[in-house]
């Protein structure tokens, strides 16, 4: 697909690949980089300070996901995409059923394989199919780092909506791409390229305000929506453009001391903290967009 263009989609202000691949040449893509044992997107172990991060990462939207779910004694959750595993042994030993899918076993075999068991290896979209055949529902549906990865994000919003229980949350986590920010950077020349254009990885580029159309078009009912760590805003220095010069794991040390210290300072006020985050979400800051969503009691899906 050599003359390939992205444009913005009208209908829900995301911007998209267009044309997009087939869905057999999107399947032997991720066969390729995915059912391989060891692959470059996971690492084998981590250390003490990352693993923090991770864990005060999936506390915080525990967090929101308490104060907005119906249904605090349903405790089962889908993962899709759960890669080395570390919500689901978060929620795990919580006390909760869990259920992860994802591409490739690697990642979750060399940091959580006590959660194998509750583990499903092979192609995700066929993975949810099946879930959805069976009538299987979850009171939280997790979709993290996947939605720009996909030909069709609707369908796949609508796939979540099916699995989730009225009265459920789903947390949707995509990059912040194509953002103000980032179109200052590159006006300014301070960098060089378009480096959050990823093809064939991702297909679809998402903002606050699109993400928010998409779920909304589908039937879901906004809880909340946050952002993380402002990451990019490294780029501005020359010393810390990770982008032009090779500081790339410094810059992400950095984020990972920042989140955690935010997190502990403000471990017993948490709300001070995701009112930060939601504030930094709503000025399009962050490298990161969460978005919260409700499936409500009595709510029947749209049509798209």
């Amino acid at each position: 697909m050599k003359n390939k263009e992205i444009k913005i989609n009208t209908k829900f202000g995301y911007f998209e690949v267009i044309p997009k691949p087939t869905e057999e040449e999107l399947k032997a893509y991720y066969q390729e980089k995915y059912y391989q044992d060891a692959h470059g997107n996971y690492e084998k172990n981590y250390e003490g300070s990352e693993k923090s991060y991770f864990y005060n990462k999936v506390y915080q939207k525990n967090y929101i996901i308490h104060k907005l779910c119906n249904r605090k004694n349903d405790k089962s959750i889908l993962d899709i995409g759960c890669g080395e595993g570390f919500t689901l042994n978060y929620y795990k030993q919580k006390g909760w059923n869990v259920t992860g899918i994802d591409f490739s076993s690697f990642g979750i075999k060399a940091n959580n394989p006590q959660l194998l068991p509750y583990f499903k290896q092979g192609n995700i979209f066929e993975e949810i199919n099946k879930l959805i055949e069976n009538n299987k529902e979850f009171n939280v549906v997790w979709l993290d780092n996947v939605l720009e990865h996909v030909i069709d994000p609707q369908k796949l919003i609508q796939q979540c909506y099916f699995l989730t229980k009225r009265g459920g949350v789903f947390v949707v986590e995509v990059p912040n791409d194509y953002s103000d920010f980032q179109k200052a950077l590159l006006n300014s020349k301070v960098i060089n390229k378009k480096y959050w254009e990823a093809y064939p990885d991702h297909l679809s580029y998402f903002s606050y305000s699109s993400l928010q159309n998409l779920c909304e078009s589908i039937g879901w009912k906004t809880g909340k929506i946050i952002s993380d760590f402002p990451i990019e805003w490294f780029l501005s220095n020359e010393k810390s453009n990770y982008i032009n010069n090779k500081v790339g794991k410094e810059a992400h040390k950095s984020r990972v001391f920042i989140e955690n210290f935010l997190h502990n300072n403000q471990e017993q006020n948490m709300d001070n903290l995701i009112d930060f985050y939601e504030s930094m979400a709503k000025i399009g800051q962050g490298r990161q967009i969460i978005g919260f969503f409700k499936k409500d009691e009595v709510q029947s899906i749209k049509n798209k």
